[in-house]
Order: C-alpha cells, then structure tokens, then sequence
C-alpha cells in the first residue's frame, strides 16, 4: 500500500513532536488533526496544512484515516483508543496507558479483538543512550545485574495545574509526578532490568498540596527475580528540570545514565559517551526518542510486523504504577 494516513488528536503541547515526526516520513502523511480547543485546533491545521474537527469521532469516522495518533488527557486515552481501534484504525498511544489497570487491560482486549496495531509511547526507549545501556546489558560484559537507582527531579508549578484542571485530579490525570512526570523513567529502568516488583511505595504533595489532590513526590524500593535492589525518586518540587539519571550497578562494573550523557565503568576504565542530538523536539529533557518511535511504528505496520512496544509489554509498566499508587501511604489516598 501508500503512505498511511493519519489522524492527530489532540493538538496540545505534545503534538508537536507527532507533527515534526511525521513530517520527516515518506510512508505515513498527516490527514486531519482535532482538538476541542479552538485556538489549539485552527493554529495545527494553519500550521500542518490540514483539515480538523473538534469531534474526535468524526476523525475516526473517515476512511483515509488509517493510523491516529492519541496525544490528549490522560482520563480519555482508553476511550478514544478502542473506539479508534474498533473503526478499523491502528492507535500510537502517548503515556500513560490509560489512568488505571483496567483501562489499560481494555485498551489490551480491544486490539487483540480487532487484529489493530497498538502500542504506546514510552519513546525513552529509543533514546541513544538507553539504546545503548540496552546493548551492554545484552552483550554481558559486565556481568549480571545487581541493582541500581532512578531519579528525577523537575519542577512544576501552580499554573502548569490550574491552567489546565484536568491535571493534578485523580479522576483524570490519574496521578501526577509518577503517571505523567516518572513514567517514563520507571518504564526505562524496567525495560533495562527487566521484571521488576515493588517493595514499598511512600508518595506525598509536598509542595503542591494547596493545588493538587495528587502527588508531587514519589519514592519507591524495587527488585528484581534474582534480589537485586532498585531505588526509584521522582519529584516535581525542584527549582528547574534536571536530566534523568540512572545508575546501575553490575558484577564487573556500572553505567551512569545523565540526560543523553552515558557513563560505563568496566574492568579499571571509564568511558563516557555523549549522545546529545539535534532530533531533539520540545523539552530538551524528554530526549530524542520520538521520532524513532514513530518512524519504527510505521515501518513496522508497513512490513507487517507488531509494534516495539507491545500493549502487553505497556500493560506492565501500568501494573506496576497502579500498584506504586495502592501501596503508598499518602494521607490523601487514591479513591478505589
């Protein structure tokens, strides 16, 4: 077949790596974009040269529309996505994977009963330097994995909640620093060290309690099958946007992950390895991995083949956050 076409909903901050992504491919065209907010929605089809809508269902609806790609509040992912999927369309998904396990489990039975594509976009994995971390582990020389630690620390403030209330709600951001902020990083330090399980969970606002009914601070002690220990923070309470670090600790040696900076210490050597890119699009610390993901998606739909990231494969980084969330002490407790 041509070039897929696809549908953008959602034209907020996000959008605009999926637009500069799709615009660097030959085999996928942007066809239409929706939005509810008007300004959003006239400024994307000036700027993207293409029609819109303000009905996410009427984007489905149409038949040159073969692919969408889901970049709006996280409380209606799972209800556009399987509608998405049960019209016949393939979904790129962005984080999280729905605002609970059941949804995310719905969003799962949705494509295997439709035989569509989905996959959702934990792009960190596509990052230079997590593509390498990924490649050592493999390789072995470094022996077996003994642990490791993760954190991050931004800042977000009041107006980032107020100006946009479906944050920093339960009912509809589903969290806050973990399911929107942390995600990503939790989801990367899975993806490295494979099954993880958690040990204990604490979570409190301590700066944004006056804002949100959510979190803004996350701390987490994980392991993985063979003992290994893993220590996770995440935090919107600083005064700027550090680059995620990760550390990890092997039998021969270790890896420290800063931003795009990779630290391997091996056999008496350090060696330190810069993949800092001009791909970058938006925030420069959500890393470079979109546009790979995306272009992996539809070479993969193209030839036939599943996604990267399988709906199963997310449905594990959910679980484990839903039970991130359950096992946490906050003195304002998630609603069952």
């Amino acid at each position: 077949m041509g070039a897929f076409g696809v549908g953008v909903i959602g034209c907020g901050m996000i959008s605009g790596n999926h637009f500069h992504a799709l615009s660097k491919l030959d085999n996928a065209v942007l066809r239409a974009v929706c939005d509810i907010d008007e300004e959003r929605l006239n400024q994307a089809m000036a700027e993207q040269g293409v029609p819109g809508c303000a009905d996410w269902r009427q984007l489905i609806a149409r038949p040159d529309i073969d692919a969408v790609h889901i970049c709006v509040p996280h409380y209606l992912h799972a209800e556009i996505s399987i509608a998405a999927l049960r019209a016949g369309k393939h979904v790129l998904c962005e984080k999280p994977m729905g605002v609970s396990l059941a949804e995310a489990q719905a969003m799962r039975d949705a494509a295997r009963e439709t035989g569509r594509t989905l996959t959702v976009c934990f792009q960190n994995r596509y990052n230079g330097a997590s593509k390498r971390m990924k490649e050592v582990i493999e390789e072995g020389g470094l022996g077996q994995l003994q642990g490791g630690s993760a954190f991050v620390a931004w800042n977000r403030a009041e107006p980032y909640y107020t100006k946009s209330p479906w944050r920093g709600a339960w009912k509809t951001e589903g969290g806050s620093v973990l399911i929107n902020q942390a995600i990503h990083t939790l989801d990367l330090l899975r993806y490295l060290a494979g099954d993880l399980q958690l040990r204990g969970c604490t979570m409190s606002a301590k700066r944004l309690g006056e804002t949100i009914e959510t979190e803004d601070t996350c701390d987490m002690l994980l392991t993985d099958r063979r003992g290994g220990r893993y220590l996770f923070y995440a935090s919107n309470c600083f005064v700027s946007n550090l680059p995620v670090q990760m550390h990890l600790i092997f039998e021969r040696g270790e890896m420290h992950l800063d931003g795009p900076r990779l630290t391997i210490k091996a056999q008496g050597e350090t060696q330190t390895e810069d993949y800092t890119t001009a791909l970058a699009v938006g925030k420069d610390y959500w890393g470079s991995g979109h546009g790979p993901f995306i272009a992996d998606f539809y070479r993969r739909l193209a030839a036939g083949e599943g996604p990267f990231i399988t709906p199963e494969d997310a449905l594990q980084t959910t679980q484990l956050m839903e039970q991130a969330y359950l096992d946490s002490m906050q003195t304002r407790r998630r609603p069952g």
